[in-house]
């Protein structure tokens, strides 16, 4: 019983740590991804008058960033609960055991209106929203300003 419990543990970490470093990763693309949205709408004002286009990045970029959080979103639902059962004593029984990660999204996995749903919640926590709704302002002054 003791290897096992500490098999199950061993393998919690090993889970833990490689889904730290990816909601980690994620973060850090989430990050690009802004900074290609900034890069695009400031590259198509210095060589283009398609205004347009330059919303239409914004709202595509927006989405993809949606997207992007709501995978990271899933990670970091597994993390909570591989930190819940490596919070717990050792000799406990793990009813929810290491390495589940797809079959426990599978298993909870939302209808296709859910996940757009989710995309759209993702989409509108400030930490994703405010950026894009600053920027499309951006535009739309610099819009008005320009045909003024």
């Amino acid at each position: 019983m003791q290897a096992v419990c500490c098999h199950v543990d061993s393998a919690l970490r090993q889970e833990w740590s490689v889904l730290q470093n990816q909601y980690d990763h994620y973060e850090k693309f989430a990050a690009i991804i802004k900074l290609v949205c900034i890069a695009l709408v400031v590259s198509i004002f210095c060589f283009s008058d398609a205004h347009l286009l330059s919303i239409a990045v914004v709202l595509l970029l927006w989405l993809q960033e949606a997207m992007w959080k709501t995978f990271q979103g899933r990670i970091e639902a597994r993390l909570l609960v591989v930190e819940t059962l490596l919070s717990q004593p050792s000799g406990t029984e793990q009813s929810d055991a290491a390495m589940q990660f797809n079959r426990n999204w599978l298993a909870q996995r939302p209808s296709t209106l859910g996940l757009l749903i989710e995309y759209a919640k993702s989409a509108l926590r400030p930490t994703v929203a405010l950026h894009y709704i600053l920027l499309l302002l951006v535009i739309l002054t610099a819009c008005l300003t320009l045909s003024g």
